[in-house]
C-alpha cells in the first residue's frame, strides 16, 4: 500500500456563477513511504498546488487524498496536529520564518511544539545548523537581519529537526548559491532514504542527478511522471506518542510583548483606568456608611432631638386629613422616661426663645445664626473632641457660648479678625396673654425678654453638610434662668410664679408649649441609642434630629452617587473590555502569518489562541500591580478632597488587607476578576474568529 495516494484530485476556483479556473486537474497520483520526488513544471503549472493539497494546507474541491490508507480530509484536530508535527514538514518557497525569532529558535520550533524540552531541541539544532556548517554568530540573529539564502538554510534545517515521515519541499534551493544548493540536495538525498520527499524545483539539471523519481506538470496536469530509481514501502509508519509541552508558547509571548510595546502600553494605561476606577468606586461604597457615621458625629448637638405626637383630624365631608402636632402630656413624659433611660426628657422652651433669635456683634445684626441649645457643658452628652479653638464652659452659664466653625468663619470675615473671646448681643422677646378669671380684667400680657451680651469662649468643628452657623448655650442654664424669671402681672392673679411654671402649666396643644419635648442623649459615645429612638417610641411619637436627618438626606446622596458610579464605572469597564478585544484581535491579525506558519508545524488553533491571551494576561497582571500602587497612594488625597467639599472623612475604603473577615481577598478577587476579563476578552473573539485557510494565511504580508 503506498504511503501517500490522490485519486482525482482537481482544485479550481470559481471566476463567476457557473465558470470554474483549475488550477489542478484530475491528478491521480501514488507515493511511497522512502525516496526523492521532484516535480518539474512552469510557474502556474500547479506544482505548489499539489504540495498544499498534500499537507493539507489547501483543501482540494474534487477527489481524496489519503496517507497510509485514510482520507486526511477526514481528520479530526488531535489527528491533524499529529500529521504536522510527526508526518509532514515543509519547506517554504518564501521561507515563512518567525521574522522577530532567531534562527535557531526556528529551527527548535518543531521540536518544541512536539513537546521536546528546551534544551534536547537546542541540542538537536545546534547540532543541524553545525552539519551545515552555519556561521555560530548566526544562531542567536533575528530572522529579520538574514540574507535570502540565511533563511533559505534555516528554513530547511527547520523541516529537518523532527525527523519527519514526510518532506515538502518548495523551491528549497532557490535562494541558494551553488554550492550550498549542492549542499541541502545532498542532505534532501540522505533522509529521502527513510522518508518521503517530494521536491517542488524549476533544476531539471539538481532533478536529473537527484530525484528517484521526476513529475512535469503543465497547466494542473501530469504530461510525464518517470521512475529513476525503485522507491520501496519498507519504513515503519507507526507513529511515536509524543508529551503535551507549551513551553515554546512563551518566547514568542514575550518577544510579542515587546513588539507591540507602545500599543500594550496603552491597552495597560486603560485597564489601569477602570481598575483603579473600580477599586475606589468600591472602597467609596464600602466605606460610604462608616463615613456618613463618623462625619455626623461631629456635631456638637448631634444628641439633641425633640419629640411629639400627632393627631390626626379627619373630616366625614372632607378627603383631606388634618394633623395636630403636640406635646406629648405629662404621663406620657414619664413614659417616655422610663422607656428612654439613655436621654434627659426635658420640657422644650422654644416659645420663649425661639432657635432663630436677633444676633449681632459690635452692634452689626447677623443673619441666619442659630441658637441652638446642648444640655449641659459639664457633663458627658457632647464630644469635646470637637473643640478646636478655645475651651468648653467649666460650668452652665448664658454668659459663655461655644460656636461651630461655620459661626467663627462667619464673624472673623465680618470683624476681620479672631473673634474667640469676644461677645455677642442675643436679643428675644416673646409676649403672650393669659385669661385672669376677673371680669374687670378679663386678660393681662406678660413678656419674656432675653437679652445677653455671650462670650465665645470656644470653637467646635462640625461637618459642613447642611449645616449654618451655630451658637451653643446651656440648656440647663436656660431652664434656671426660666425658673427664677417671674411673671409680673399674671403671678397677681394665679399661683404660676415663674415662666417654667406656666410652661409647664400650658395645654399640650397650646404655642406655650412648643408642641414638643426635648431629648438629650446622656454620653455622646452612646450614639446608637439616638439612631434606635425611632424604633424604641414605636409610631406613636413623632422625633426630629438636625443630625438624624442631615444623616439620612446624605445617606440618600451618597447612595444616589454610588449607584451613579457604578452604572457608569459599569459601563466604563464593557468599554475596556472591548478595547482588549479589539486590540488583541488587531494583533492576532497582524500576526496571522507567523500563526500559520506554528500551525503548520503542529501547534494547535488553541495554542496561538493561548499566545494572545497570554500576553493579555500579562496586560492584566501588570495593569493590577500598578492599580494597587496606584491605589494605595491615591486613597488618601482623594478622601481629602471629598471631605474638603462634603466634610465625609475617609469615605473611600478599599479594604486591601481583610475583607469578610478574611485576610487578601479583595485582591485576590480584583486579580481573578482581571484575568477572567483579559482571557474572554483575548480568548472569545480570536477563538471563534472565521477561520481561512493555511494557504491563504501564509500569503499574509509577502
Amino acid at each position: 500500500m503506498s504511503l501517500i495516494e490522490l485519486t482525482k484530485v482537481s482544485r479550481f476556483y470559481k471566476v463567476g456563477k457557473n465558470e470554474k479556473k483549475y488550477v489542478l486537474r484530475h491528478i491521480s497520483l501514488s507515493f511511497p513511504s522512502q525516496g526523492l520526488v521532484c516535480i518539474l513544471g512552469k510557474s502556474g503549472s500547479g506544482k505548489s498546488t499539489l504540495l498544499n493539497l498534500i499537507g493539507k494546507i489547501d483543501k482540494p474541491s474534487e477527489g481524496k487524498i489519503f496517507y497510509d490508507g485514510e482520507n486526511i480530509a477526514k481528520y479530526k484536530e488531535k489527528r491533524m496536529i499529529t500529521f504536522r508535527s510527526q508526518i509532514v514538514s515543509y519547506i517554504f518557497q518564501h521561507y515563512h520564518l518567525l521574522e522577530n525569532q532567531t534562527a535557531i529558535y526556528n529551527v527548535m520550533l518543531p521540536a518544541l511544539i512536539s513537546g521536546d524540552g528546551y534544551k534536547e531541541a537546542r541540542k538537536k539544532a545546534e547540532d543541524l545548523l553545525n552539519s551545515f556548517s552555519i556561521n555560530k554568530e548566526l544562531f542567536d540573529k533575528r530572522c529579520a537581519d538574514l540574507s535570502g539564502g540565511e533563511k533559505e538554510r534555516i528554513a530547511i534545517l527547520r523541516a529537518f529537526i523532527n525527523k519527519p515521515k514526510v518532506i515538502l519541499a518548495d523551491e528549497p534551493t532557490g535562494a541558494l548559491d551553488k554550492e550550498n544548493a549542492l549542499l541541502t540536495m545532498k542532505a534532501l538525498k540522505k533522509i529521502s532514504e527513510t522518508s518521503l520527499v517530494i521536491m517542488v524545483t524549476h533544476n531539471a539539471t539538481l532533478a536529473n542527478q537527484y530525484a528517484d523519481r521526476i513529475i512535469q506538470m503543465s497547466d494542473g496536469k501530469i504530461i510525464k511522471d518517470e521512475r529513476i530509481n525503485n522507491m520501496f514501502d519498507k519504513v515503519d509508519n507507526r507513529l511515536i506518542k509524543t508529551k503535551a509541552n507549551h513551553n515554546w508558547l512563551n518566547r514568542i509571548v514575550v518577544s510579542n510583548f515587546t513588539k507591540r510595546f507602545k500599543r500594550n502600553i496603552f491597552s495597560i494605561s486603560a485597564l489601569v483606568v477602570g481598575l483603579v476606577s473600580s477599586m475606589l468606586i468600591f472602597g467609596f461604597s464600602n466605606g460610604k456608611t462608616a463615613s456618613i457615621v463618623r462625619s455626623m458625629e461631629n456635631q456638637f448637638d448631634y444628641g439633641t432631638a425633640s419629640i411629639s405626637k400627632e393627631n390626626r383630624l379627619v373630616s366625614a365631608d372632607s378627603p383631606i386629613a388634618l394633623i395636630q402636632t403636640m406635646r406629648p402630656s405629662y404621663e406620657e413624659i414619664n413614659e417616655i422616661k422610663g422607656t428612654c433611660s439613655d436621654f434627659h426628657v426635658c420640657y422644650s422652651y422654644d416659645a420663649l426663645l425661639s432657635p432663630y433669635p436677633s444676633v449681632a456683634i459690635n452692634d452689626k445684626e447677623i443673619d441666619n445664626f442659630a441658637y441652638t441649645p446642648i444640655y449641659s457643658f459639664e457633663d458627658n452628652s457632647t464630644n469635646r473632641n470637637l473643640l478646636i479653638k478655645g475651651k468648653i464652659p467649666t460650668f452652665d452659664t448664658l454668659n459663655q457660648v461655644v460656636i461651630n466653625k461655620q459661626a467663627y468663619q462667619a464673624l472673623n470675615k465680618k470683624l476681620k479678625y479672631d473673634c474667640l473671646n469676644s461677645y455677642l448681643r442675643i436679643k428675644e422677646q416673646q409676649s403672650y396673654s393669659f385669661p385672669t378669671g376677673d371680669e374687670d380684667n378679663p386678660y393681662v400680657a406678660d413678656y419674656f425678654v432675653y437679652d445677653r451680651l455671650v462670650q465665645i469662649v470656644g470653637v467646635v468643628r462640625e461637618n459642613n453638610f447642611l449645616n449654618s452657623p451655630k451658637i451653643f448655650y446651656s440648656y440647663l442654664a436656660f431652664d434656671n434662668l426660666v425658673n427664677k424669671t417671674v411673671l409680673n402681672n399674671l403671678s397677681s392673679y394665679k399661683d404660676l410664679t415663674t415662666w417654667k411654671d406656666v410652661v409647664l402649666d400650658s395645654n399640650d396643644n397650646e404655642q406655650l408649649s412648643s408642641y414638643s419635648c426635648r431629648l438629650f442623649l446622656k454620653d455622646f459615645e452612646n450614639l446608637s441609642s439616638l439612631r434606635n429612638i425611632k424604633d424604641i417610641l414605636d409610631e406613636k411619637y413623632s422625633v426630629t434630629c438636625n443630625g438624624l436627618t442631615v444623616e439620612e438626606t446624605l445617606v440618600s446622596l451618597v447612595n444616589a452617587a454610588s449607584i451613579g458610579m457604578e452604572v457608569f464605572l459599569a459601563i466604563a469597564l464593557v468599554g475596556i473590555v472591548l478595547i482588549l478585544g479589539i486590540i488583541s484581535f488587531a494583533s492576532y491579525n497582524e500576526d496571522i502569518k507567523d500563526s500559520a506558519i506554528l500551525l503548520c508545524y503542529g501547534a494547535r488553533r488553541d495554542d496561538i489562541a493561548l499566545i494572545y491571551t497570554f500576553e493579555s494576561l500579562i496586560i492584566g497582571l501588570i495593569s493590577v500591580v500598578v492599580s494597587f500602587v496606584l491605589g494605595l497612594i491615591l486613597t488618601k488625597p482623594v478622601n481629602l478632597l471629598i471631605e474638603r467639599f462634603t466634610s465625609l472623612i475617609n469615605i473611600i475604603d478599599i479594604p486591601f488587607m481583610t475583607f469578610h473577615n478574611h485576610r487578601l481577598l479583595f485582591p485576590l478577587l480584583i486579580i481573578g476578576a482581571t484575568m477572567f476579563v483579559c482571557f474572554i476578552a483575548t480568548y472569545l473573539p480570536i477563538g471563534f474568529s472565521k477561520k481561512i485557510s493555511l494557504k491563504e494565511e501564509l500569503k499574509e504580508n509577502d
